[in-house]
């Protein structure tokens, strides 16, 4: 059997498995199995015996579950609100400061959490009502906190990160470098874009807004009271990294300690919450694993068929412009983001695209936090826009049309971002070569 006609088999297979509606892991395991039955028969099967534990009993793997729970704490702790109510005090003068406090809220959040919905959700539900009874229009509310939400998938510690890094061999310190400016870079657009659209509406909350008492020095540093511990673990996780005191997996256990103690000093720490952070990160962290698994069984078959190095020959000797093959590269992302979740993007199209990455000269950091990046605009777009849904779960003051209409600007504000990272890629490169 020809190799192009087991490739289209397995294809049409994975394909028809989606339509049914079957979980991505048992898709990319499925197809992957009987491509590799016809390709080299049972005893092609027998390297997954190996090759299935190998790719999981990985040291540098236990940074997902653990990340996973410091997040499912923070989620609990009730930081998420401290945050918005102290930013949104610190910019209440600022045109739109409330929306714009919830912006740079969900990118600290994110800094703490690294998982997008969580930060919808914890920020979500106090911004919004109180956007909406300072007189914001509702989609615009709702923009304001969907769309930011997916920054903690660039800002790190992000799960993505880890993902990449592992199927593409990369460091995962170099790539949470990376990520850094990029995220902030988003976060500044889209408060960029609440600020001048809301000196172009000059809405009746801004007066509002404006005969607020002042922010005195008493109540500024009663803010900051509240928020030093988040941002001291932020500095615990990322600069222990940094500094090469810790691994990304030591960094994860360093903050899942420091977010537990967190929850003890704020009192927001009990049995109930303790037993539930525990169940939500093994229900999440078995569910990542599994895709990871069954993303191992589909690379083990395109890397016997030589797909990857294939797919990279064919864009080389199409001599197209560098400029031209990104630009179709990131259009094939944002496609297939409307109906895969982030960590399954990632698992499927790294092993097939980053030979090309690397034949066309790119960096493969560079490109990790393009792909990152392309996800983020994927979170927020439907059919699978899960930050869409969270935001409509947690609140009952917006419907999920309202929610839509709302986050679809911030779209063309990350492909703005998106476009300035592709043409100045040291934007990304520039913390990663300073470590």
């Amino acid at each position: 059997m020809s190799s192009t006609f087991i490739i289209i088999i397995t294809i049409f297979t994975m394909l028809i498995l989606l339509f049914l509606g079957n979980p991505i892991f048992i898709c990319l395991g499925i197809a992957g199995i009987v491509g590799l039955f016809l390709n080299g028969g049972f005893a092609a099967l027998s390297i997954l015996q190996t090759t299935v534990f190998g790719s999981v009993a990985r040291f540098s793997l236990v940074a997902i579950p653990l990340f996973m729970l410091m997040g499912e704490i923070i989620f609990r702790s009730g930081i998420g609100e401290d945050l918005f109510n102290g930013m949104s005090r610190i910019l209440h003068r600022i045109p739109g400061g409330l929306a714009i406090a919830t912006i740079f809220a969900s990118a600290i959040f994110g800094a703490m959490c690294g998982i997008s919905i969580a930060a919808v959700a914890s920020i979500g539900v106090v911004a919004l009502p109180q956007m909406i009874k300072r007189g914001y229009d509702p989609a615009l509310a709702a923009g304001a906190v969907c769309a930011p939400g997916a920054l903690s998938m660039l800002i790190p510690p992000s799960i993505l990160f880890i993902l990449y890094g592992e199927v593409a061999s990369i460091s995962v310190a170099k790539l949470f470098a990376a990520g850094i400016i990029p995220g902030l870079l988003m976060a500044f657009l889209m408060a960029l874009y609440i600020f001048l659209k809301e000196i172009q509406s000059k809405r009746t909350s801004k007066v509002q807004n404006d005969i607020e008492k002042s922010l005195t020095l008493k109540e500024f540093m009663s803010i900051m009271k509240k928020l030093w511990a988040p941002l001291l673990l932020i500095i615990a996780v990322l600069g222990s990294i940094y500094a090469g005191i810790a691994t990304p997996s030591e960094s994860a256990a360093i903050g899942c300690v420091g977010a537990y103690f967190i929850t003890l000093i704020y009192r927001r720490l009990n049995w109930s919450i303790f037993r539930e952070t525990l169940r939500h990160t093994a229900r999440t962290s078995c569910m990542i694993l599994v895709i990871f698994i069954g993303a191992v069984i589909f690379i083990q078959f395109l890397n016997m068929l030589h797909m990857p190095d294939i797919f990279a020959q064919f864009i080389v000797s199409m001599n197209v412009s560098p400029w031209i093959t990104m630009i179709l590269i990131q259009l094939m992302l944002m496609i297939l983001g409307m109906f895969l979740d982030g960590g399954s993007m990632v698992l499927v199209t790294t092993p097939i695209l980053l030979p090309t990455v690397l034949a066309m000269g790119w960096n493969p950091i560079w490109f990790g936090v393009l792909m990152i990046a392309n996800i983020n605009i994927a979170v927020i777009t439907p059919p699978v826009g899960l930050n869409l849904y969270t935001l409509a779960s947690v609140t009952k003051d917006v419907d999920i049309e309202t929610i839509l209409k709302g986050t679809m600007p911030y779209v063309l504000v990350e492909l703005g971002a998106l476009l300035i990272l592709i043409i100045f890629p040291q934007i990304s490169l520039w913390l990663p070569n300073m470590m």
